[in-house]
């Protein structure tokens, strides 16, 4: 983007949003009782819409659902909204942990609409994210989940989509503490209270989970085993204090903390990276402050300012003598106004401006690796973004949007989203939807000086390329709900991980390239049928297909399928029985067409279990089963290791429960 066009978009979107335009009618009194919070999402367009007004694939998973189907943890919700949740290992909360929508990892994960992902790699899968450093859920009200293009409105990584975490504010006086135990060792205790005193509400919440190990099944013997060096301990808190400040003005301030120690064994016994003395100690504090304010009746802003830290050092986990420390710091502030112009036009534009500071100390031994170390680093990156939406008519909606992004280390990029919407009548809409995507190099690819186990690329370049979806969601009469989507993407100057292996000593050489060429093409489904009574009855199926290219033609193999993907055909079986004081829930999720260069069986089918009995008012006791039938099964692969079966997941788990109102 030249020069004149940077300083042509920030004169839009300065002068459309802060100086003025046209203002809206008054909205129809039958439109403002119309409203609910369950019939609106926030997440795909940065402000509250109508899901039946909204182009593109969402899932929601409210509070009450988590109740009700006594979910306990962020991984077990985004499987209950059928999002892929890849786990390298399981049975650890320590252990790296990310979603796949759209066939897609590169996802944006935001908390109140604040970004989560870092810039630096803080896990093996290199997504700057794990699902562990989420909050717990008792500090969650509901889960957004979106999927397709988001980079024209949430910038870099917004490929496969964004999911939203939203926090949970205090309207009532209410403390309630839990306490759990299980298979393993395993123990968790929490407590959560809340109030509101005339124009201020809190939420306070408190958590412990301990565990002493986990076991896997071994699908060569059948015999389960434990994994050694697999205990973990882990302490989360958070606070949300909302003010109502009158006139259409509120403040919310927030804070989060993690305190985590693990053992790290990285791959079960008889593997290259198997580290029965590794360790993993984290430290996340997160704060914000956000302020929503009125401009008259047409005119909404949101301003937030943020910062994050995080603190990892990973103890012995490579070849059991190196250790690296990560030392994340990022200071964001993001503002969006949303401008009805009239009944039919609305006006949504902003910035977020994000700066990380970035430390990474790599040891042998004892002794600082010169080789594999950089401290003082700073990634920067100012995003400007705008949004049009028209409705055509009561019943077409288009949405035209652009974004600017200058990050400080790579070149600047330019994306742009369109969609159009039909709403067939009030619980039914079909859309189709495009938008551009990219992804930009992270810290290790800018600044890992040349060494020992990293081949530096001064050629590496932001992935880009477009991605495109068609869907319609839709409940019958009956009470049926059905979303379904095809969805396919197209990128260019994918990343690629290439090793060179010494597998005498263990140790590699690793290079980035951006390969040619990256597709991906699928198709979703998700139904939901309340069939009796006290029974509700949800399933699903997805399929994806991956293809790379990576533009050699000296080798003539053209596109080949990623051997990686976990999920090519991928199902989705849930009951729930719901009747007075009892709440019972079934879940079967399985994939097959798995390739056996990367997994140690082409499918793999798992059960889960939940029981609750609310014995009076005030107290609730409860049973899990996690992997009920006690299979063996992975769902990631370490790449370049030739590790198949390297990451098992967890065998059966028994946990039980008790909550409690004091």
């Amino acid at each position: 983007m030249s020069k004149r066009q940077k300083q042509l978009l920030c004169l839009v979107l300065g002068g459309t949003l802060i100086f003025g335009g046209p203002e809206r009618a008054a909205a129809e009194e039958a439109e403002a009782a119309e409203f609910s919070l369950d019939e609106y999402v926030v997440t795909a367009n940065r402000m509250p819409t109508k899901r039946t007004e909204t182009a593109a694939n969402i899932t929601v998973v409210s509070r009450e659902e988590m109740e009700q189907k006594n979910i306990t943890t962020v991984k077990e919700a985004l499987n209950q909204a059928g999002v892929q949740v890849d786990v390298e290992g399981g049975g650890n909360s320590a252990d790296n942990s990310y979603v796949t929508l759209n066939g897609d990892k590169r996802v944006v994960i935001l908390v109140d609409g604040r970004r989560i992902n870092w810039e630096q790699q803080v896990d093996n899968a290199q997504t700057g994210y794990s699902l562990g450093m989420l909050p717990d859920l008792n500090n969650v009200e509901k889960i957004e989940v979106v999927r397709g293009a988001a980079s024209s409105l949430y910038g870099s990584s917004g490929v496969g989509g964004v999911i939203n975490i939203i926090t949970r504010k205090g309207t009532e006086n209410r403390t309630t503490a839990l306490t759990e135990f299980g298979s393993w060792g395993a123990r968790r205790y929490s407590l959560q209270t809340s109030g509101k005193s005339g124009d201020t509400g809190y939420m306070v919440t408190a958590e412990r989970q301990t565990q002493d190990y986990y076991e896997y099944k071994d699908p060569a013997t059948g015999k389960v085993v434990t994994m050694p060096n697999s205990d973990f301990t882990r302490e989360t808190a958070s606070l949300r204090i909302d003010k109502d400040l009158g006139n259409d003005r509120t403040l919310t301030f927030y804070f989060d903390h993690l305190s985590e120690d693990s053992g790290y064994p990285v791959a079960k016994p008889g593997f290259a990276f198997y580290c029965p003395d590794a360790s993993r100690h984290t430290i996340q504090n997160n704060l914000s402050l956000a302020y929503r304010w009125q401009q008259g009746e047409n005119i909404t802003n949101n301003l937030q300012i943020y910062r994050n830290h995080y603190n990892g050092f990973w103890h012995r986990y490579k070849y059991n003598i190196n250790s690296s420390r990560y030392e994340l710091e990022a200071d964001g502030i993001e503002w969006n106004q949303t401008r009805r112009l009239s009944d039919r036009h609305t006006l949504l534009g902003g910035f977020d401006w994000r700066s990380t500071r970035i430390d990474y100390i790599s040891y042998l031994g004892e002794t600082i690796d010169p080789s594999n170390t950089y401290t003082g680093r700073n990634l920067r990156n100012l995003g400007l973004f705008l949004e049009d939406r028209w409705t055509l008519d009561s019943r077409w909606t288009f949405t035209a949007g652009m974004r600017y992004d200058d990050p400080n280390e790579y070149a600047d990029k330019s994306t742009a989203r369109l969609s159009l919407n039909r709403k067939i009548n009030d619980t039914t809409n079909a859309y189709l939807s495009w938008g551009q995507v990219y992804r930009g190099p992270n810290a290790v690819d800018l600044f890992m000086p040349e060494g020992t186990y990293y081949r530096k690329n001064p050629n590496l370049r932001p992935e880009r390329g477009q991605t495109a979806t068609l869907g319609i969601n839709t409940k019958l009469p009956g009470g049926t709900a059905i979303q379904a989507s095809l969805f396919s993407t197209q990128l260019k100057d994918a990343f690629k991980d290439y090793y060179d292996i010494d597998p005498v000593n263990y140790t590699y050489t690793r290079e980035v390239f951006n390969i040619a060429q990256q597709k991906k093409k699928g198709f979703d489904l998700m139904v939901t049928q309340p069939f009796a009574e006290h029974w509700n009855l949800t399933a699903g199926y997805s399929y994806l297909q991956v293809k790379e290219d990576d533009g050699d033609p000296t080798n003539g193999t053209g596109y080949q399928s990623d051997i990686t993907n976990s999920n090519p055909h991928a199902y989705r079986l849930g009951i729930h029985y719901h009747n007075n004081a009892w709440n019972v829930s079934a879940a079967l999720r399985g994939a097959t067409g798995r390739s056996l260069e990367a997994f140690t069986s082409r499918q793999y089918w798992v059960t889960d279990l939940a029981a609750s009995y609310q014995v009076t008012p005030d107290v609730k006791v409860y049973a899990k089963v996690y992997n009920l039938t006690n299979r063996a099964y992975e769902t990631a692969y370490m790449t370049g290791w030739n590790a198949v079966g390297g990451l098992p997941m967890a065998s059966r788990q028994i946990v039980f429960g008790v909550e409690g109102r004091l």
